[in-house]
């Protein structure tokens, strides 16, 4: 499963840190499995929205504010709402359910990352699979994502 974003990686030519851990299903859970701090670490939720899905990247510690995200993409926040996992299991085959990255697979989606991660040197993200996680610079991630930064938290 992390062989999709890995490949990703591999081919921008950008060094990154696999982190197997046990089984997780949650962020916070994740970070405590890899031993780091949650802010540390972006949970990646996938969102339906009138322009297709978006891939918004928050601290594992935060939550997500819709009513920004509704601004950011000019629309209002009861148009997004979390994907069912039924369409994510169909339109993101090639990861685990809940444990979509914030690049690869077949779709190109948009995405958005917290300015709270933006601002770290590194982050931890799923690598695709709920045991295994990748740590790379945060500047590739954006690059490579084409991520726009915006504050999504709720404050």
């Amino acid at each position: 499963m992390a062989g999709e974003l890995t490949t990703v990686l591999d081919k921008a030519g950008v060094s990154y840190e696999l982190l197997p851990h046990a089984h997780t299903e949650r962020a916070a859970d994740e970070a405590e499995a890899l031993g780091v701090a949650p802010a540390e670490v972006g949970k990646t939720l996938v969102l339906t929205t009138p322009a297709g899905y978006v891939r918004a990247v928050l601290p594992a510690s935060e939550r997500l504010d819709f009513r920004k995200v509704g601004e950011l993409l000019g629309v209002g926040k009861k148009r997004i709402h979390l994907s069912p996992e039924d369409d994510l299991a169909r339109d993101y085959p090639e990861f685990d359910l809940g444990a979509v990255p914030p690049l690869g697979g077949g779709s190109r989606d948009r995405v958005l990352i917290d300015t709270r991660l933006a601002e770290r040197e590194s982050i931890v993200v799923e690598a695709g699979s709920h045991d295994e996680s990748v740590r790379l610079p945060t500047a590739d991630l954006v690059r490579l994502a084409e991520a726009e930064v915006a504050d999504i938290c709720q404050d």
